[in-house]
């Protein structure tokens, strides 16, 4: 790949404070708010904190949505169990603290404080930069306007992406094109180059023990962009693997999935606590932990709606079901490549004939999959959190 400190196409300032006689060190905030993300940026953090240059800060924030429950305390826990030291949003006042360069977790001003907001950030930061919290498949004019035309995709100095798919994406779909988007693969990919090496929790080995395990990664979309395909197959699904013996269900809902449902009426609180028992006592075993890395060592295939493990299973090499829902905006033209390695269906009989062969894929399948991993994820090597931290560096004149 081409040094990506060349696709730079603004002046950079240099890093060193008009009022102070030497060098100085370049101060980067990340701005994090919801702890499945900070696995977009971890190794970004990794790598940043290794540079005597730059002295990096974690700014935990809120995340504001209404199908989602953002708890405070749970997200401190998370990043005091990872180690990584942070200080609260209310704690800075951006006018005094002097950040050189912010980077974004989540494109969505209305889910932050008013300060932390785009606009507000810009003013008072030189570099801002977003990597983006999801993996681009979904379709649907609405949708390229949250994917691709929120302040922070389309004026921010960089923006990070996968693959040259998806720059252009930016291209097509971004007011302000594709001259600030630069492909240095994801960040998050980085923990997946060695994911046979990696620890699952025993607990949920002991869980799935001799069994063949299936994730199954459901959308919260039941009334807009209707992706998901929960409330249309949902039960029979979990009778589909109550009935084999040889499977069990990794089921992993999307995090607004369980608000969601109580938003609209379709359950109440108590509703979605019985539901989840009952799945129990079925077999399930619902999968809720920050990091989705345990799941994928641990299953031996994924079925998938519409969302962003559709396109990052892929480097598994595993089997992937993707469950269309035909009511629902389908995909954009990277999701459309990105399936054409995966079966599909609609209904049950396609999912009970994707369980049902599982154990007669041949040979070679896993590979088939494994060859294209380099058309949808750019340098798939484990330094993507450098090359983004190399090109901050750069940015800032260091």
């Amino acid at each position: 790949m081409s040094d990506i400190k060349g696709e730079l196409s603004h002046p950079t300032a240099r890093a060193v404070r008009p009022e102070l006689s030497g060098p100085y060190k370049a101060r980067v905030a990340i701005l994090h708010q919801a702890a499945v993300s900070w696995g977009n940026v971890s190794s970004i953090w990794a790598a940043l904190r290794q540079d005597e240059a730059i002295e990096t800060t974690v700014v935990l924030l809120p995340f504001f949505h209404a199908d989602l429950d953002w708890n405070r305390q749970e997200a401190e826990r998370h990043l005091d169990e990872l180690g990584v030291p942070y200080v609260y949003w209310e704690e800075l006042d951006l006018d005094t603290t002097h950040f050189d360069a912010a980077l974004f977790t989540s494109p969505y001003d209305a889910t932050r404080p008013a300060p932390y907001q785009f606009p507000e950030v810009q003013k008072r930061v030189r570099f801002t930069a977003y990597v983006p919290y999801g993996l681009e498949v979904g379709g649907g004019t609405v949708n390229m306007a949250f994917q691709f035309g929120q302040p922070t995709e389309m004026h921010a100095s960089a923006v990070y992406v996968r693959s040259a798919g998806a720059k252009a994406m930016f291209a097509r779909h971004c007011p302000t094109g594709d001259k600030h988007v630069v492909v240095s693969g994801h960040p998050r990919m980085d923990g997946l180059v060695s994911l046979e090496e990696f620890q699952v929790d025993p607990e949920l080995i002991e869980r799935i023990g001799s069994r063949r395990a299936v994730l199954w990664n459901a959308h919260f979309s039941f009334d807009a962009d209707q992706w998901s395909t929960f409330d249309r197959l949902g039960m029979d699904i979990f009778t589909a693997f109550a009935k084999r013996k040889d499977l069990v269900l990794l089921f992993r809902p999307h995090p607004l999935l369980w608000r969601k449902l109580v938003n609209l009426g379709l359950l109440d609180e108590q509703g979605v606590a019985e539901l989840r028992r009952e799945l129990t006592a079925l077999g399930v075993i619902i999968d809720e932990r920050v990091d989705h890395r345990h799941v994928f060592a641990a299953s031996s295939a994924m079925i998938s709606d519409v969302g962003s493990f559709l396109m990052e299973y892929l480097v598994t090499g595993k089997p992937l079901l993707y469950l269309v829902n035909p009511h629902g905006l389908g995909l954009n033209a990277e999701g459309e490549k990105v399936v054409r390695h995966y079966d599909r269906a609609e209904d049950m009989a396609g999912v009970e004939a994707f369980l049902d062969g599982l154990s007669h894929r041949s040979a070679d399948d896993m590979q088939q999959r494994k060859a294209v991993i380099e058309q949808f994820f750019t340098d798939f090597d484990g330094r993507t959190g450098q090359r983004v931290a190399d090109h901050i560096k750069a940015a800032l004149g260091l």
